[in-house]
Parts: structure tokens; C-alpha cells; sequence
């Protein structure tokens, strides 16, 4: 029992660390941009709101709550447009940013709470209306779970647990996950019976790795919030205006993404 549970929380902080890396989603940028305002609090908050989300769709991806993606599919074309609306929003605000040097010297980090409020309903927010974050964290949960297994190490019966998961959302979405299915082969997913081996509950296994998932990704952005205000003063502020506007747009294009998958999925 120990065994497992030392496995799914190793790989669920792994997950949650390094797949939320890449500066390339909504709440990456937005963490990003306001560190380099010094916003330490906004972007710690952001993080947070932005973790319990993700430990909600992790868990229904891992355990197996397909049922509730059935009844998701249906609105995910109307949160696609209202969640871009808002993106339309934030991604102007950080456009018209502009940093001075005395915002620089005075304020490394920024302390009034005025500046640092909805952080967390931000986070939250951000992450609930990216219905792309599902099947994301579905999808590299089945791949690193089949993996783990595929070389020896206990997972309690997850990966078991994820693949018969790929099948229920195959039935709900009517598409095939051919690429899982190739994946999973090569990976020689173990058929073992979890019920015939010691091991925590399933549910318990799949809280953890949710949880970890979640702790794992608060941590890295709280490492990079901490690295950008301390070393922000050795950018010039020419550079730090530039990047903060490159973020600004890139966002931009997201958001105009969104709006054509939604327009598309009505």
C-alpha cells in the first residue's frame, strides 16, 4: 500500500511540476506578466485558484467521472466564447502595460492589496473556462500512468483505471484516441487485477494524485513568480515593456482562437 501511494504522489508532483512549465497558456502568461510588475501576491493567488481547478478535472480525468464530461461537452462551446471574453480583457490590460523606472526602484514587490486583488478568481476562472485543460491533463495522466506501469512501478491500478477511462470518453465523444491506443501499446500496459494486490482504494490513489498534481504546479509557478521579481531589476525596462507586450499579444491570439473553436463547436 505504501508502495503505491509514494508512486502516484512522486509522479502526480512530477505532472503537475513540469507540465505546467511551458510558458504558452492563459495562466502562464498572466503569472508571468504581473511578476515582472512585482504583483507577487496576484500571481501567487492566481496560481492557487488556477491549482484547485486543475485538481477537479485531474480527479474526474483519473478516477473516471466520464459521466460529468458528457454533460460538460455540451456547454464547452459557450464557455469557450464567455472564457475569451475574458481572456479579450486581460490580454488588453497587459498590452497597455507600461512599465517606468521608478516602478522599478520604488515597488520590487508590489504591496498594496489594492493591485493584488482577484488573484484567485482569476486562477479559477482562467482554468475552469480552458475546457482544453481536461483532456490535456487527461491525456498526459494516461500517458505517464501507462508509462509508469509499462516499467514496474506500482500505480495501484490507474493506469488500468485510465484506460478504460480513453474507452468511456471514446463512446461519449465519438471520436478515437488512435494515438493513445499506438501509445499504450508500445508502453505494453500491465493487466494485472489491482483488487488482487495490496493497494490503497482507487479513490484515495486517485485524490493523491489530483492533489499532487495541483500542489506540483502551485510550486512551479511560485518558483518562477519568485525568480522574475528578484532578477526583473537586471532587464532594461525596454526589454521588460517588450516582453510583457509580446505576452499581451500572444494571449491575444489565444483568445482569438477560442472564439473560432467555440463559433465552430456551436
Amino acid at each position: 500500500m505504501t508502495e503505491s501511494f509514494i508512486v502516484i504522489f512522486l509522479l502526480g508532483l512530477f505532472a503537475g511540476f513540469f507540465f505546467s512549465v511551458p510558458i504558452a497558456g492563459p495562466i502562464s502568461i498572466l503569472i508571468t506578466s504581473n511578476a515582472l510588475k512585482g504583483r507577487m501576491r496576484f500571481c501567487l493567488r492566481t496560481a492557487l485558484g488556477g491549482a484547485i481547478v486543475e485538481f477537479f478535472y485531474v480527479f474526474i480525468a483519473v478516477f473516471g467521472l466520464t459521466s460529468f464530461f458528457g454533460y460538460y461537452q455540451s456547454l464547452i462551446p459557450y464557455i469557450l466564447i464567455i472564457g475569451s471574453m475574458f481572456l479579450l480583457v486581460v490580454a488588453i490590460k497587459i498590452i497597455k502595460t507600461k512599465l517606468t523606472i521608478d516602478d522599478i526602484q520604488k515597488e520590487k514587490v508590489v504591496k498594496s492589496k489594492l493591485k493584488n486583488t482577484g488573484g484567485f478568481r482569476t486562477g479559477l476562472f482562467l482554468n475552469f473556462t480552458n475546457p482544453s485543460l481536461f483532456l490535456g491533463w487527461f491525456t498526459s495522466s494516461f500517458l505517464l500512468l501507462s508509462f509508469a506501469s509499462s516499467i514496474g512501478l506500482n500505480t495501484g491500478g490507474l493506469d488500468i483505471m485510465m484506460h478504460k477511462n480513453v474507452k468511456s470518453i471514446e463512446e461519449i465523444t465519438g471520436e478515437k484516441f488512435e494515438k493513445l491506443d499506438e501509445l499504450n501499446k508500445e508502453f505494453k500496459l500491465k493487466k494485472q487485477n489491482p483488487e488482487s494486490e495490496k493497494t490503497l482504494s482507487p479513490i484515495i490513489l486517485s485524490l493523491t494524485y489530483a492533489a499532487t498534481v495541483g500542489l506540483g504546479s502551485y510550486i512551479w509557478f511560485y518558483i518562477l513568480t519568485h525568480f522574475l521579481i528578484k532578477y526583473k531589476e537586471k532587464l532594461k525596462i525596454q526589454w521588460l515593456n517588450g516582453l510583457i507586450k509580446i505576452l499581451g499579444l500572444f494571449l491575444l491570439g489565444i483568445t482569438g482562437y477560442l472564439v473560432y473553436e467555440g463559433i465552430r463547436l456551436l
